[in-house]
């Protein structure tokens, strides 16, 4: 900058040290920990993290602190999961911050309503409107008081009474001032005697809020390179705030990386900074005040060995299938259950570990692997402490017991036999496995009860008591790993093992000519040649997309029945888990099981053995009681989270390597630092003054779209529905009405009715615009397949249609007068047969209509019935290198010019929209058995013949091989072989 003459120019110490100055300001900073295995790591301190959000004026708007209780299904907090909890660990204060910000209401603590009555409020929560308005309320007991005796008897009831939260007009401390004096009776709750209510004396004056929080954990590659760089990751982010926001990486939070301590470890660190009793300070800038909050762990997504872990249980491998259930032993069923097992909660958990640590004091390894093995429950950080104890007491046995030179002298007592003397045993082993480990036996008060007990966090899974989390039933069904990742890449494997090299070269054509727009991969075309080519190298984001087409290409070559079957359930049950919006739930979830059965019933007809290998298609069922108590199960797919580990690699790659974690903790940081100043969020300086960055600074995020994408900010407030945009200068063309017209091939009976009455007889220029922004925020191009609402010129009501795009009109005289030229088509009565999708015809090629941006609902998908259409496969068009084209030719589907489409149900993109639209006879799903328990025992029966077949094969082989191996082997060798191989040798006893 010197060099090109720019004035005042801080040199680069000067620069370094102005931002090492902020970012001890705003923080976060990270912490050194040390795991009870001995691990160290770095971590991001949460509070400050957070704190962040409450400072932040473009996020702050957006947190959500209440539950609230809506029509429709779209956020954690609207879901059954919070409407149960208890409810200490909700928000506990309300306060209207319009008309009297100080007046603060605590549950479990007497108020005043408006009319005298006296309350105990309980909850409080926000009705949401059918049009979105919105009023908060307080559930509550009701309480007579007697003036004369001062007693005040609370009405406890089944049910709470709901009310206004405007109504109270009065607090505890209120009544107290005005001379009221509460006596409850002895039956009233213990908190009764607990009034005002604790946190209000903490608070000092200040809001208290509650934040949910979703904590990601997973091993990731700190490399770019295919070289893997094992790291254990945790990112954070804020449940109080809206799926929109969830899904932008700007809203992910970093709390720690370590190439050394496991998920468990990390979740230990994080659990000294958030629970129901730590609160901590930040600055609201909404309330331009200070405020107190605390953070309670609602959701742990990951993927499924990783959930494994979290859960203390063994891999998807023995008893065990999830995190919330016991399959019963080992036994064998294709019976789809609607139940879910046996549950194993929390508290059968945690005995189970203490008795394998108990176990443990015997010595004996076997004896823990067969408990492991019978309940399912394996916990990493307990392990560690059993492998301990097991050596631990051989030692033991060695030095105390046997050796007579080093023996304890109670145990040359003859009398000491039997129990009581692995009683001694037991209890000198558990107190050393309580003082364990040392680093931390140290920091415990002398006089705690927790000396002496086994502890969370030190002994086993910490995750077991936090705060708000079971872990059993908060490690949701993750779609990407469980539905994309597993049934989607299921199907991909069972078909291309199926087809021939001919019938792979066919669908990779096919999938070349798919139409992307409307769908959720719409950035980016469908690859076939690649998909086929490297077909056991997919991801995620190809799974994705080959659910949403394939079925479309499965006919004539590939039209095996059962795969057909099969794909046209995987992209039914893909739409529908793919809802942000969730309008009926119970339709939605009867919806849902039925679709989740068909394909459980078509992989027990296609391959019965799959359905009992591969533990994703049982934790499938799980799905309905997800959704259920936490919402859409997009809420908790881990894809940000995946996409975020991008950014974890930058850092990862610019660290010396030397102390891995503190360097990418500190770097990560310097960025939350960076984005909470140029938004322009608060901060609390040296003297104790909030302040925020200049209106130059903060102008700077605001103005620039390539700071927002840089930093993973989506600003949709940029995309107006019903706006529309030119196209570059370059390639602007304009025409006379009349022109357009006849180029168009227009009816005047075809255009709206008024109009265009005045425009058409002053023959404006026209400009062919580029898009239009829907209803739901789409971008819908030229070509773009649309349902768009209809003006009727009698009583000026709205008829939805469906159509494609064909131009975009903008006037030169006047920006705002636009209109969308939609080809019309109409929806026939019954689905085609083959891909059970809704059929759009065209009755004519004049019928269209000039629509007005403003009335255009939302893009969707829709794929040519090319089988109808007999499109064929031919040597057309030539393959582009570096954006020329070369001599050489390709194989295309071309497309005949029939207008014959079909409806793309399996477009991820609008799936709640699309269904609402159309009526219910043409999406409600049909099951793909009717008899489901006669089918079921067919099955079975057949998969245990298979089982069967596959064990005596798998024997024969093993025999065949030890033969083999034993002829083959030197002379000298065969008498030793002969010798270790007798009887009793397990490799005969396969």
């Amino acid at each position: 900058m010197r060099q090109c003459g720019t004035p005042n120019v801080p040199s680069f110490s000067a620069l370094r040290a102005v931002q090492a100055r902020l970012k001890s300001t705003i923080g976060p900073t990270s912490a050194r920990h040390v795991s009870t295995l001995g691990n160290e790591f770095h971590m991001n301190s949460a509070p400050k993290l957070f704190s962040l959000d409450f400072a932040n004026p473009l996020v702050r708007p957006h947190i959500r602190p209440y539950i609230e209780i809506s029509p429709s299904l779209s956020e954690f907090y609207q879901a059954e999961r919070l409407q149960n909890e208890n409810v200490d660990l909700l928000q506990l204060m309300w306060a209207d911050f319009n008309r009297s910000p100080h007046r603060h209401f605590y549950i479990k603590e007497l108020a005043q309503t408006d009319d005298g009555t006296f309350v105990i409020p309980m909850r409080w929560v926000r009705l949401v409107g059918a049009h979105g308005n919105e009023v908060d309320c307080a559930d509550v007991h009701e309480v007579d008081y007697d003036e004369t005796t001062r007693k005040a008897v609370i009405r406890v009831n089944d049910t709470l009474t709901r009310l206004e939260a405007s109504r109270l007009k009065s607090t505890y401390l209120d009544l107290v001032s005005e001379g009221y004096s509460f006596v409850f009776e002895q039956d009233a709750p213990e908190w009764c005697a607990v009034m005002p209510h604790p946190i209000r004396t903490l608070a000092q004056g200040r809001p208290t809020f509650t934040i949910s929080i979703m904590s990601w954990k997973d091993d990731v590659s700190g490399n770019r390179s295919k070289q893997y760089n094992a790291h254990t990751n945790n990112y954070l982010a804020n449940l109080n705030l809206p799926h929109a926001f969830l899904q932008q990486e700007y809203n992910i939070r970093f709390s720690a990386t370590s190439p050394h301590a496991s998920a468990l470890e990390l979740a230990d660190g994080l659990s000294q900074d958030i629970g129901a009793d730590q609160w901590h300070e930040g600055y609201d800038c909404a309330l331009q005040q200070e405020i107190l909050f605390r953070i309670i762990n609602r959701i742990e997504p990951a993927d499924n060995p990783q959930q494994s872990e979290l859960c203390s249980h063994i891999e998807c491998k023995e008893a065990t299938f999830a995190g919330a259930v016991r399959l019963e032993g080992h036994s064998r069923t294709l019976r789809a259950r609607k139940d879910i097992g046996n549950y194993f909660g929390v508290p059968e958990t945690v005995a189970e570990i203490t008795a394998q640590l108990v176990a443990a004091t015997h010595g004996v390894a076997k004896t823990v692997e067969t408990m492991q093995t019978k309940s399912g429950i394996k916990d990493a950080i307990a392990q560690h402490w059993i492998d301990k104890l097991i050596a631990q007491s051989r030692l033991m046995h060695e030095e105390r017991m046997t050796n007579p030179l080093t023996q304890d002298p109670r145990f040359k007592d003859r009398r000491l036999i039997g129990p009581a003397r692995q009683a001694v045993r037991k209890q000198e082993l558990m107190r050393w496995l309580t003082e364990q480990p040392t680093h931390r036996y140290r920091n415990i008060p002398v006089d705690s009860e927790k000396r002496s007990q086994i502890r969370a966090g030190d002994h086993f899974n910490v995750l077991l008591t936090l705060d708000g989390l079971d872990v059993h039933r908060d490690t949701l069904v993750e779609i990407l790993h469980t539905w994309g990742l597993g049934q989607g890449k299921y199907a991909w494997h069972k078909s291309t093992t199926t087809w021939n090299e001919q019938q792979l070269a066919c669908l990779a054509i096919r999938l070349q000519a798919s139409s992307v727009d409307g769908l959720s991969t719409s950035t980016f075309p469908i690859r076939g040649p690649y998909f086929v080519k490297y077909r056991n190298a997919l991801v995620g984001k190809h799974f994705k997309a080959i659910q949403q087409v394939i079925v479309f290409h499965l006919y004539t070559e590939l039209g095996n029945p059962l795969l057909l079957a099969l794909w046209r359930a995987t992209g039914e049950v893909g739409a529908l888990l793919h809802y942000s919006r969730i309008d009926d739930l119970e339709s939605y979830l009867a919806d849902l099981e039925i679709l989740i059965d068909n394909v459980l019933d078509i992989w027990a007809e296609l391959d019965p053995l799959r359905i009992i290998e591969k533990g994703k298609l049982h934790v499938l069922t799980h799905l309905i009681q997800d959704i259920r108590n936490a919402g859409p199960a997009v809420i908790y797919s881990t894809e940000i989270f995946e996409c975020w580990n991008a950014i974890f690699r930058t850092c990862s790659i610019l660290s010396n390597h030397q102390a891995p974690s503190h360097d990418i903790a500190e770097a990560l940081g310097e960025l939350e630092c960076f984005k909470h100043l140029i938004s322009g969020g608060w901060w609390r300086t040296n003297a104790g003054k909030y302040v925020q960055a200049g209106e130059g600074v903060r102008n700077m995020f605001l103005t620039y779209p390539d700071i927002q994408r840089r930093l993973g900010w989506v600003d949709r407030r940029v995309l107006i529905p019903g706006s529309v945009k030119q196209k570059s200068c370059k390639k602007r063309t304009s025409a006379r009405w009349s022109s357009i017209h006849q180029a168009e091939h227009l009816k005047i009976d075809m255009l709206e009715p008024g109009n265009l009455s005045s425009t058409s007889e002053s023959e404006n220029e026209w400009e062919y615009g580029s898009h239009v922004i829907s209803q739901a925020h789409d971008i819908c191009r030229e070509g773009s397949w649309v349902f768009y609402n209809l003006e009727s010129n009698d009583d000026q009501t709205h008829t939805s249609h469906v159509g494609r795009i064909r131009r975009v009109l903008i006037s030169n005289s006047s920006t705002t007068l636009t209109f969308i030229l939609i080809d019309e088509f109409n929806i026939l009565e019954q689905l085609d047969e083959r891909t059970r999708m809704p059929v759009l015809v065209r009755e004519s090629a004049q019928m269209c209509h000039f629509v007005k941006p403003a009335h255009v609902k939302f893009i969707f998908n829709a794929q040519h019935n090319c089988l109808l259409a007999e499109c064929n496969i031919k040597d057309s068009g030539f393959v582009q290198q570096e954006r020329q084209d070369t001599t050489l030719s390709r194989k295309v589907v071309v497309h005949e010019a029939r207008d014959c489409y079909l409806l793309n149900l399996h477009g991820l993109h609008n799936a709640s929209l699309i269904r609402q639209a159309l009526p219910r006879h043409l999406t409600k799903p049909v099951p793909y058995f009717q008899d489901r328990a006669n089918k079921h025992r067919e099955f079975a029966a057949a998969a245990r013949q298979l089982l069967i077949t596959k064990r005596s094969d798998a024997a024969a082989k093993a025999k065949a091989t030890r033969a083999r191996n034993l002829k083959a082997a030197p002379n000298k060798l065969q008498p030793q072989a002969a010798g270790v191989l007798d009887a009793t040798s397990p490799l005969d006893n396969p």
